[in-house]
């Protein structure tokens, strides 16, 4: 299998260099101060989506379909920045697969999602201690539905507490790297994100032309989305997602207030896991 990709980026470089300045420069702010920086060198992580097969060899295939996918979110990005451009309902269905994968990409929800797989056998080992109307009540917080709940504790109570306990260790035993349930997994809650961001409300927010926004590590919230929340796609241009009140096919576009714009760019800053990007020093300074 092909091996040789290292640094991966959690936050796709084409949606990066976005919030370039007019001069081209792209500013980040650290704990440390602020500094010129290049979108190589942020918003990544060494291996992040390297996976291994049973006999440990990685590869370099997850790594290889999210290239792939950012070529094709990158041309969207494009049409919808341009003015004389009217979006589609295809554009739309595009931005919410956008929008939820970017969602469940970022290492901190990787590590999530294994924690949660291990909360999840904590359950399916204890499933005795359980009747059935309180197991399928536990595996709802699992987004399981009932039926399929009860298919499990049929399964699960016809094995013996011993087995269900050495099964359960054997499982927290895993490494996050396992081929077994290795925690790039947690990119299929990909399509489970993008249907309830279907269900919102979407509107473009061009900025004013003496704002900018600015993009931090964590573009999107790790929780609650459907309650609404804010990205910006560049300097120029954000999304704000809310609950719909009737369904919408196409996407709403608007000029953005500048009490948004800095709302929408602190809630960048109080998210970000290390860094902020914008086109000035000085518009990160005022955060």
């Amino acid at each position: 299998m092909k091996f040789e990709k290292t640094n991966h980026h959690y936050v796709p470089q084409y949606w990066q260099r976005g919030f370039r300045g007019p001069n081209g420069h792209l500013y980040g702010k650290f704990r440390d101060g602020i500094r010129v920086v290049s979108t190589r060198t942020i918003m990544q992580q060494d291996y992040l989506y390297t996976v291994f097969d049973d006999q440990w060899n990685p590869s370099d295939s997850l790594e290889d379909a999210l290239s792939a996918v950012e070529a094709e979110d990158a041309k969207l990005f494009q049409r919808l920045h341009s003015p004389s451009y009217t979006s589609t309902a295809d554009d739309r269905n595009h931005l919410c697969a956008v929008l939820a994968l970017q969602a469940t990409r970022h290492p901190d929800i990787l590590r999530h999602g294994t924690k949660r797989s291990r909360e999840l056998g904590q359950v399916l080992a204890t499933a005795h201690d359980y009747s059935l109307d309180e197991f399928k009540a536990r595996m709802t917080g699992f987004a399981v539905s009932e039926a399929d709940a009860h298919d499990c504790y049929v399964v699960l109570c016809s094995r013996s507490k011993e087995q269900l306990a050495a099964e359960l260790a054997e499982l927290t035993g895993l490494s996050p790297q396992s081929s077994q349930l290795p925690e790039q997994d947690a990119l299929r809650a990909m399509p489970l994100v993008e249907q309830h961001l279907q269900q919102m409300e979407l509107w473009l927010l061009d900025v004013p032309a003496t704002e900018a926004f600015v993009l931090g590590d964590t573009p999107i919230p790790q929780s609650d989305l459907r309650q609404g929340f804010s990205v910006p796609l560049s300097r120029s241009l954000a999304v704000l997602a809310c609950p719909a009140l009737v369904p919408q096919t196409l996407l709403s576009r608007r000029n953005a207030t500048a009490t948004e714009v800095r709302d929408i760019n602190r809630t960048q800053s109080d998210n970000a896991l290390s860094v902020v990007a914008g086109p000035s020093a000085a518009l990160l300074a005022a955060l």
